[in-house]
Order: structure tokens, then sequence, then C-alpha cells
């Protein structure tokens, strides 16, 4: 039924989804872009569930509150206290090692708002767990959600961030003036 809704969510919305995630793939680090509105949120969650995917997500604590809260953790929402320093990086790699199945999604910019570089967070947890990462993308241009490539971390943080930034170049956000793709 969620499939069924989803599509039905993009049909009305005019939004196709391009791209799928190997079924083979059980654990990832998933970077979206750009994230430049809330509705970068529907609309991947719609695409989430047209391609069967159980993914976990980082959301400000602030929005964890009565019923929204069922909704988050329903949806795979994990609640993350942002003025806090606390390594998350460390924490979400220790558990993507010790899930079977995890795709944990992370917006690749960690905010709607523009940034002058992108946070690194999800290259480092997917060489740490030696997981690959999946290129997620919302492209308001073009009305496509969807997923690229898989990309294997090299250990080589340059020329990765290189190929990356250059999958990403030509998406755009519903707002462009707030997204920035330059990682480095």
């Amino acid at each position: 039924m969620k499939k069924l809704l989803s599509k039905l969510f993009l049909k009305i919305m005019g939004w196709k989804l391009v791209g799928e995630v190997p079924k083979e793939v059980k654990k990832a680090v998933m970077v979206c872009a750009p994230h430049t509105s809330n509705w970068d949120f529907p609309l991947a969650l719609a695409s989430f569930a047209i391609a069967n995917l159980k993914v976990n997500y980082f959301i400000k604590k602030s929005w964890f509150f009565f019923p929204m809260n069922y909704f988050f953790k329903a949806t795979g929402g994990v609640p993350v206290d942002r003025s806090k320093n606390y390594g998350l990086v460390d924490s979400m790699t220790l558990l993507l090692k010790e899930s079977d199945e995890m795709i944990v999604v992370v917006p690749a910019e960690g905010t709607r708002s523009w940034v002058p570089k992108w946070k690194t967070g999800f290259y480092h947890i997917a060489k740490a767990a030696e997981v690959p990462i999946i290129f997620g993308f919302v492209d308001f241009k073009n009305k496509e959600v969807g997923f690229g490539p898989l990309f294997n971390v090299t250990g080589d943080f340059f020329k990765d961030m290189t190929k990356i930034q250059a999958f990403f170049e030509n998406k755009s956000g519903k707002f462009p003036e707030k997204y920035n793709n330059k990682i480095f």
C-alpha cells in the first residue's frame, strides 16, 4: 500500500523516480543532495518506499514532538541534538558495522540553508564501516528523485570527493540559491 501511495504521490506531483539501488546492497551510506526545502523529505520518502528501501536518517531532535515523533520513528528517523558534539560519525559507523542491514541517509549539506561546503561525515562513515555510498538526489529542475550509481570509497579523499561532486553538479534544489555543490 505504501508503495502504491508513493507512486501515486509522485505521479500527482509530476515527478518521476530514476535509478535504483541494487537488491544485494544491505548496508550503505546514502548521501542526498540538494537539500534546500522541506519538500525534499516527502519526495525522498516516496522514493524509498517505491524502491523498497528501509532507511534510517538523522533529524533535528526538535522535530520529535507529539504526534510527529511517531511518524519520524516509523519512517526511520533518528533524533539528533545538534547543539552537542558527541561523535556522530563514530556512533553511526559502529551501528553500521553491527547491523546486518542498514542504509543511513545523510543530507550532504547537513541543513536546508546555504553552506560554503558540504559536511563530509557521510564519507568518513562509509570508509570506516567499509560500506558503499549510494547517491540519492532530488532534482527540481527535471522533477526527478532517485538514486545514482553505487560508489565504493577508495581512501583517496580528494579523488573520491571530486567524483562525488561531479555526480551532483547538475542537480537543482527547489531553492537553487541555497545549494552549493562544492564539497571542499
